[in-house]
């Protein structure tokens, strides 16, 4: 295991001469409020270097095996790697998506066991999905159960490349990486902690004005212990406290699973609850006219017909034709053209050369037949 700056740039020296190179990440979601990167996996069929993220307080060597002027990385599932490095301040550049290679191949299954299972015969381990990637030190077995998900990687990537290329659809991998690359980076949108609870707006009244406070107390208390909020206490008790319409810290006692949450917490904020009333029921954005949602079905029908059809004559999957991404914002632009076509993100140069005065026709057709 990598854990000084001095065996960082042993292992930078090492693998700057590759051409390609698996990579992966591991994080600590699962026991954290805030995940850190806590390993990063590197390498090949050869061998895999793990490198101990937690121990170096200076990562920005690695840039140079990471970024677009590093070695080709092999990933599978580029969104949460790029998030993970970046929260370090690392780059990551020249990226080849097993992930979205068979999404795009038409894969059956496309996770990475699947994929391994049926071209390598191997079998991953999932002894350690969830473990604490944040604790020290590591095993022997969590160890090897790092690099498996690397070895295999490269070998797994040439095989996609050779089928996409058969295909021609090696551009729009690339184009799709690099979207799933963009949008891992775009800014999380805050959330009331009460509207990530599963049927949250079934409660009504002083319900759910008790189920916004419990859920602000839960957020509260897991920021302070630095667990993720399912460790404090579930959805499904917090619901269910709500549903019963507590007046004293008691009644909520009567219910399992807020052991965590203090007396004065519990308190706090039935006190919110009665002081500040359910939320408004308006939505923050009034939705669009009627006329405006015609006409955005009537686009998406179109499209999706187009799509089916052209995919059906390159014999390829609907999302090498048009992601659905695409799809939904083609469809919802105002007054569409070619220049807005062409910014579309994700579409990229080659479907806009091949498919950009079609889609105008679709969708200006779908407009006159509206």
């Amino acid at each position: 295991m990598i854990r000084s700056p001095a065996e960082l740039a042993g292992l930078i020296e090492a693998r700057s001469g590759a051409e390609v190179l698996g990579l992966d990440v591991e994080g600590d979601g699962f026991f954290r409020y805030r995940s850190r990167l806590c390993t990063l996996q590197i390498g090949d069929a050869a061998s895999v270097d793990v490198v101990d993220t937690l121990a170096i307080e200076d990562l920005s060597a690695m840039a140079r095996l990471l970024g677009p002027e590093g070695p080709v990385k092999i990933v599978h599932d580029v969104s949460f790697d790029n998030k993970m490095l970046a929260s370090r301040g690392l780059p990551l550049g020249n990226v080849f998506d097993t992930s979205v290679a068979a999404r795009f191949l038409g894969e059956p299954n496309t996770g990475l066991a699947a994929l391994l299972a049926a071209r390598f015969d191997v079998k991953l381990d999932k002894k350690y999905q969830r473990a604490d990637w944040g604790a020290r030190p590591l095993t022997d077995d969590q160890l090897a159960y790092l690099a498996a998900d690397v070895v295999h990687l490269p070998e797994l990537a040439r095989q996609l490349r050779e089928a996409a290329a058969a295909v021609d659809i090696l551009e729009e991998i690339d184009e799709e990486t690099r979207y799933a690359m963009d949008r891992a980076l775009d800014p999380e949108v805050e959330r009331a902690p009460w509207t990530r609870i599963k049927n949250a707006r079934e409660l009504s009244g002083q319900a759910l004005a008790v189920l916004v406070a419990l859920a602000d107390v839960r957020e509260e208390a897991a920021r302070d212990e630095d667990v993720p909020p399912f460790r404090i206490t579930s959805n499904a008790v917090l619901f269910e406290a709500a549903r019963r319409h507590p007046r004293r810290v008691a009644d909520l006692r009567r219910i399992r699973g807020l052991s965590a949450l203090s007396d004065a917490a519990l308190s706090a904020a039935l006190e919110a609850a009665e002081r500040d009333g359910p939320p408004s029921a308006e939505p923050s954005e009034p939705p669009p006219p009627p006329e405006v949602r015609a006409e955005r079905k009537a686009r998406e029908k179109r499209l999706g017909q187009w799509r089916t059809e052209e995919a059906k004559a390159r014999r390829v999957d609907l999302q090498v034709v048009l992601p659905g991404h695409c799809l939904r914002d083609l469809a919802g632009m105002t007054a569409p053209d070619l220049e807005k076509i062409a910014a579309t993100p994700g579409l990229g140069a080659k479907r806009l050369a091949k498919y950009g005065e079609r889609l105008l026709e679709t969708l200006r057709a779908a407009d006159a037949a509206a």
